[in-house]
């Protein structure tokens, strides 16, 4: 019974085995690899081209970031509530454009209160310098004594100080009242607004981010083996995809130092105006690195499936499949790393 048990298993097994190597294939004709049987049954005169050989250069595509080469944070310098807004992000603006104002009541009673001592500073220096002019003629005649001449003479000193100290606090009253209106640096747009009107703006606190659109340049790590590649004023190409953005450019600056943890260099490249440009925006920086020869052909004479890679040879009048393998496409060709030779006639149609 165990006997009978074991030779049905394997008549089983055998089975298995007979019907995987018919799903595989394995009773067909095998077709060997790299060349296939010849087409020469198909009617007419196929179009080829020769395999071409060409010198390309290596093109290297990094990611970067577009920032504004002029760009300031603008923030107050003095304490008080906003009453006055008068731009918004997106906005252009115009140096020395007031931007907002804040309330300057106790700003402007300090340089009324700054006036005043400043009149009556010069009220006593007036008084002080006729005193001191009468007195001297008077000591010059012999008709006073020393000490009363040094005594008047002290009092002018004194009124001319004090008129210095009050001109001092009224300019700088003026100063503090001027920091009320903030305005802006520059001609530029406005980038980011932080404050709302009636917000209380403080001395250093950030109320807007201002860039000049006129410097706007795309700043782009960059592996440090193609520091050699990439000298200032080498041409480079930038490109902002999200736009579909793509112009032609140069490096304006290498930063020297290197980043010992990634080990890359720091490159930028302006771009030239243009509609929805602005900082912040994923960029792209393409450089060619080393000359090389390469054979291409048209990306119509490669077909694909899967990962198999083929194209059709005109050979000895036959035509036959090649498995190649492609590397990068260049514009309408493609790169052939194997496969195939200069000057083969490869089928197009």
């Amino acid at each position: 019974m165990t006997t009978k048990k074991i030779l049905t298993a394997a008549i089983a097994v055998v089975g298995l085995i007979i019907v995987l190597m018919w799903s595989q294939g394995g009773f067909h004709s095998k077709v060997p690899g790299g060349r296939t049987a010849s087409e020469a049954g198909k009617s007419g005169a196929p179009k080829t081209v020769k395999a071409e050989l060409i010198r390309t250069a290596g093109q290297v595509t990094v990611s970067g970031t577009v920032v504004s080469k002029e760009t300031a944070r603008i923030a107050a310098k003095v304490q008080g509530y906003v009453v006055e807004l008068n731009v918004d992000a997106g906005d252009k603006v115009k140096k020395g454009q007031a931007l907002l104002r804040i309330d300057s009541k106790e700003m402007q009673e300090r340089e009324s209160q700054a006036k005043a001592f400043l009149e009556s500073a010069r009220a006593d220096l007036v008084k002080a310098r006729n005193d001191f002019e009468r007195y001297k003629i008077l000591f010059e005649k012999e008709s006073i004594s020393k000490k009363d001449y040094d005594d008047v003479s002290a009092r002018y000193q004194t009124a001319q100080a004090a008129d210095l100290r009050a001109q001092a606090f009224l300019d700088e009253a003026a100063t503090m009242l001027s920091y009320a209106t903030v305005t802006a640096p520059f001609d530029g747009i406005i980038g980011e607004r932080d404050v709302n009107l009636g917000d209380l703006a403080a001395p250093g606190r950030a109320l807007f981010s201002i860039y000049a659109p006129s410097t706007v340049e795309l700043v782009a790590p960059v592996g440090e083996q193609y520091s050699p590649f990439l000298p200032a004023g080498a041409p480079v190409e930038v490109a902002v995809p999200s736009l579909g953005l793509k112009q032609a450019s140069s490096i304006r600056e290498v930063v020297p130092i290197r980043d010992e943890k990634t080990r890359t260099i720091t490159v930028k490249a302006p771009f030239s105006e243009a509609p929805g440009l602005v900082p912040g925006l994923y960029g792209t920086l393409s450089f060619d690195t080393r000359t090389s020869e390469v054979i291409v052909v048209p990306l119509s004479a490669i077909s694909s499936v899967g990962q198999l890679e083929s194209a059709r040879v005109l050979e000895d009048g036959q035509i036959k499949t090649r498995h190649v393998k492609t590397g990068r496409k260049l514009d309408d060709r493609v790169e052939i790393l194997s496969g195939l030779t200069e000057g083969e006639q490869v089928v197009v149609e």
